[in-house]
């Protein structure tokens, strides 16, 4: 599944491969560096860059990370870009606010039954998730918990963790804290 809050994916794909490559020349990383870094393939980074590829929730997440930065870096810019899907999850970016100990990120979520297995994020990466409706599996792969309706579970998301909804979907609200 790709990135998708426009009609147009043409369009979106473009927009993310322009920010992929203003953030990858920024930061003074080489696209054979940043495949190398992400674990990408250089023709994978280059078609993104280019527009020619939609990029998955988890490949946004190996060039964030790749990249030390947060994910909404890639996904929030002038282009208004704000939403990605992964196997299981869909997230819609709601805010992000910076102060001089780190960056945080709101996303709204789906999860749907489906596991969704996300790569280990920078270090020191705190996920926070409270479920609004429904039941799902979160944490990191080899503790998940359970968490229902008004329930909330807070890991470090620096090794892999799953995200799964349990007897149907579920929503729930994401916060990400990043260290500085």
């Amino acid at each position: 599944m790709s990135t998708s809050p426009a009609p147009d994916g043409r369009a979106l794909a473009a927009a993310v491969g322009t920010r992929i490559r203003t953030l990858r020349t920024r930061a003074g990383v080489g696209l054979t560096t940043l495949a190398a870094d992400s674990g990408l393939g250089k023709g994978t980074l280059s078609e993104l860059e280019n527009g020619r590829r939609n990029p998955t929730l988890d490949t946004l997440f190996a060039i964030a990370t790749a990249l030390s930065i947060p994910l909404s870096d890639l996904l929030f810019g002038d282009d208004g870009v704000a939403e990605a899907h992964g196997d299981s999850v869909a997230a819609t970016l709601l805010g992000r606010w910076e102060d001089p100990d780190g960056v945080t990120e709101v996303y709204r979520l789906t999860i749907h039954e489906r596991v969704q297995v996300s790569h280990p994020h920078s270090p020191g990466v705190r996920e926070v998730l409270t479920v609004l409706t429904g039941t799902a599996e979160v944490g990191p792969a080899d503790a998940p918990v359970t968490v229902s309706a008004a329930g909330t579970h807070t890991f470090i998301a620096e090794t892999n963790h799953v995200y799964r909804g349990i007897g149907g979907p579920a929503t729930a609200v994401l916060t990400m804290r990043y260290p500085r």
